[in-house]
């Protein structure tokens, strides 16, 4: 007999992991399907200093201790793809060399870096441009890098960044940034120290080199004017957008890709829930991730004690 689980939730950051917790806490069956690595986004921040509990820890940190509690609770993971998800009284989730089916399905997508759209961007690529100071910062040791962005993440990726690179510029669009305090504080004690510049009403206009990043090239939005600045690595850090193609025609997404769910994590779908990231939610953090999938797998397991 085909082995039918009760929840099967798609993405391990720590919204799925949460929901994971929760559901099997319930009773559920749980399968989680992850294509890439173990905790999305949270594993590409260096220091978490808003979660409940923990004055400072370190994103590989708490999404570790994360894993191993689902473990614990004999959650079951596959890493793969998920190629097409069939709706239905029960769900079929296929991947390329199997299918699974569930009573429900939690979406726990994630969301991905934002790119600028300028065709040298995707020139260099993994030679001088990255969208991850943790993940790459090492390589630029040393050298002058670039961050792109005004938000609290441009500001964490610069503030990281001054303590490995010799020189950080901030390029901000608008004439203020829109970090929280905190990191600007920390940021402006980095611009004191000579190791972080930020340019004001500044857009990248070009990345140059010869097989990787040596310069780019920014206008000031003020007087119109372009100059360069020489530099070994770019990092981007304007936002992210929900990773959600794969759910495009199945639930209801809003006009900028997040999947639009209730107040119980419901998608337009019965039985078909999200949480996370790829939500049309107020706030992208990991302390409301982890709600969103707390609420979504109760919300799941409850609906699926309704249909006996």
């Amino acid at each position: 007999m085909e082995e039918i689980y009760d929840v099967i939730i798609i993405g391990q950051g720590v919204a799925g992991m949460t929901a994971a917790v929760y559901a099997a806490r319930a009773g559920a069956k749980v399968l989680i399907l992850e294509k890439n690595a173990v905790g999305g986004q949270a594993t590409l921040t260096y220091e978490i200093g808003n979660y409940p509990a923990f004055q400072s820890i370190s994103g590989i940190e708490l999404v570790d201790t994360m894993q191993k509690q689902v473990h614990a609770l004999g959650v079951e993971v596959r890493y793969c793809k998920v190629e097409k998800i069939e709706d239905g009284d029960v769900k079929t989730v296929f991947t390329k060399n199997k299918q699974y089916k569930a009573k429900a399905i939690i979406l726990c997508l994630g969301a991905r870096p934002r790119m600028l759209g300028l065709p040298s961007e995707t020139q260099f690529l993994g030679k001088g441009v990255s969208y991850c100071a943790v993940c790459d910062g090492a390589f630029f040791r040393n050298k002058v890098v670039a961050v792109v962005g005004g938000g609290n993440t441009a500001i964490e990726e610069a503030n990281y960044l001054s303590k490995i690179t010799s020189k950080v510029y901030v390029l901000v669009r608008k004439d203020k940034l829109r970090a929280q305090q905190i990191l600007i504080d920390t940021l402006n004690k980095n611009i004191e120290s000579g190791k972080v510049e930020v340019l004001y009403n500044t857009e990248l206009e070009e990345i140059c080199g010869v097989g990787k990043v040596e310069k780019v090239i920014i206008k000031n939005n003020l007087s119109g004017q372009n100059s360069e600045i020489k530099l070994s690595g770019i990092f981007i850090a304007i936002g992210r957008e929900a990773d959600t193609e794969l759910v495009k025609d199945i639930v209801e997404l809003d006009e900028y890709g997040y999947i639009v769910v209730d107040k119980n994590k419901q998608t337009s779908v019965n039985g078909i829930f999200a949480a996370g990231d790829c939500t049309n939610t107020v706030l992208r953090q990991i302390v409301t991730a982890c709600a969103d999938g707390a609420i979504a797998a109760t919300s799941a397991v409850a609906s699926i004690a309704a249909q006996k």
